[in-house]
């Protein structure tokens, strides 16, 4: 088997005539300029040209082309020059005996190094049988950690092709497991949740689409479980009856994004999580610019989503494109109006979120089978109350309010997305409101005014808003929560 690959040689000589061209650029838009001026002086004044592109080179503070060449063409030669390293590189560890992915051998970063893949190799092959001391092993592990994010793509790459498959599901357990050993008061063992799934997301997003497979093997936890859901044991949404049953996860049809970006694109879906849900879908309407800046999809496939940890930490949470979905094919929890990303949001959330402590559906409290923390599974988001979502979304502490309509509305006027609660008990709503009421339920506000508010279901735009009046307002409703967007990216 011989190397094949880009001519190098080319490649560099291509590099050096446009680092040429942009150092001549200046000259060129001064020719021009010098041109243009001499036509305008024997023009009595009058433009020599309507070219905007042309008139643009005039002046002491010129735009566009061909200014812009001095110093674009510089920063594409040296990606060409740095690319041509790397692919180099590459073909020497091929000489050697090793394979990159044909997907990065001409990445745009520092050329890889056998020598760190060796040492991470070792220190996964090490770990099983490291002695971690008193102190537990989220030392060691945390040590592992720096060595793997360190690594390029192709260095990864290589890594996954190397390390033994043992080596890596061990170190992928024990990152997880944060159990107390028993033998020391003092030990800290595995990664905490924020910290490990930032661990996991890195080297997801990093890797080359061949080695997907391995990491989620390795990582078996970034894939949240749905078994646990009321919906799954039940086979139905336990408030709308909408039916769940036949669910798998499969890779779903649609785009990340359709048509930009709207709360109205968010529907629930099939699990309980509508105190989430009704989180996202509120601070999305208040900055629809929010979502696209913190979702972002990664050259080999994988999605990623910016969250905030228990700790505050941001995290980026990096995810494979498979969803738990119903047996026709659909999601079974968010979703958007044929587009995906309310549903990657909602899987990233189940794998960070950490303050489920159980929840069960009308009848089911105290029943272990329903009423459990599941930390890490779609189970984890089912049944919580109003506070929890927001810290999570934005990276700042909700604020409770008063069950006040003033209250309400100064938080709402003043750009807070506000979410709020129905009441358990549906018997003494209004007959008018009953339709789009649901008790034990998480609302948020799309409109308020002096007279009236509207609140939007997050099962989606198949549901009237209510509109209510402040008297309303305050009888069959509580919990209401003002999210900070603060200095959030």
């Amino acid at each position: 088997m011989s190397y094949t690959g880009f001519d190098v040689e080319r490649l560099r000589g291509f590099a050096a005539d446009l680092r040429r061209t942009g150092a001549s650029a200046g000259d060129l838009r001064r020719d021009v300029a010098a041109v243009l001026d001499e036509a305008e002086e024997a023009l009595r004044g009058r433009p020599a040209t309507t070219s905007p592109a042309l008139r643009r080179t005039q002046g002491f503070l010129p735009l566009g082309l061909p200014s812009s060449l001095a110093w674009s063409l510089p920063d594409v030669a040296g990606s060409i020059e740095r690319r041509s390293d790397h692919l180099e590189a590459c073909r020497v560890l091929f000489e050697d005996g090793h394979v990159v992915s044909p997907q990065l051998v001409f990445e745009d970063a520092e050329p890889p190094d056998a020598s760190k893949v060796q040492d991470a190799v070792d220190a996964l092959a090490a770990f099983p049988d490291l002695d971690t001391g008193i102190n537990g092993n989220r030392d060691d592990l945390r040590r592992i950690a720096d060595l793997l994010t360190d690594l390029t793509a192709a260095e990864l790459d290589l890594l996954l092709d190397e390390a033994s498959e043992t080596d890596l599901h061990a170190f992928g357990e024990a990152v997880a497991d944060t159990s107390d050993s028993g033998w020391s008061p003092f030990d800290s063992n595995g990664l905490p949740v924020g910290e490990r799934v930032a661990l996991a997301g890195d080297l997801l997003a990093l890797a080359g689409s061949t080695h997907l497979d391995d990491l989620a093997d390795a990582f078996p936890w970034m894939t949240p479980g749905f078994d646990t859901t009321d919906v799954f044991l039940d086979g139905a949404n336990p408030q709308t009856g909408e039916d769940a049953s036949g669910i798998t996860y499969g890779i779903p049809e649609g785009p990340l994004f359709a048509d930009g970006v709207s709360s109205t694109d968010v529907y629930q879906g099939r699990l309980g999580d509508c105190w989430f849900i009704a989180s996202l879908a509120a601070t999305t309407q208040m900055d629809p610019d929010f979502v696209t800046r913190n979702i972002r999809e990664n050259a080999n496939g994988t999605i990623s989503v910016r969250l905030w940890d228990h700790d505050g930490t941001a995290r980026w949470v990096t995810m494979t494109r498979d969803l738990p979905l119903a047996d026709d094919g659909s999601p079974l929890g968010a979703h958007g109006d044929g587009e995906l990303w309310p549903a990657y949001y909602e899987k990233a959330f189940a794998l960070l979120y950490e303050e489920d402590k159980g929840g069960a559906p009308d009848g089911k409290d105290g029943d272990p089978l329903y009423d459990r923390s599941e930390q890490g599974t779609y189970g984890a988001l089912e049944w919580d109350w109003t506070e929890q979502a927001p810290p999570y979304v934005s990276g700042n502490e909700s604020r409770g309010l008063d069950v006040d309509f003033e209250d309400v509305k100064d938080a709402f006027d003043s750009g807070s997305p506000v979410i709020v609660a129905s009441s358990d008990d549906k018997d003494d709503v209004p007959e008018h409101l009953q339709p789009g009421y649901f008790g034990r339920h998480v609302y948020y506000v799309t409109e308020i005014t002096d007279d009236h508010v509207l609140l939007a279901n997050p099962w989606g735009a198949d549901y009237e808003p209510l509109r209510l009046t402040p008297a309303e307002f305050e009888a069959h409703f509580d919990s209401p929560q003002a999210i900070d967007l603060g200095d959030t990216p």
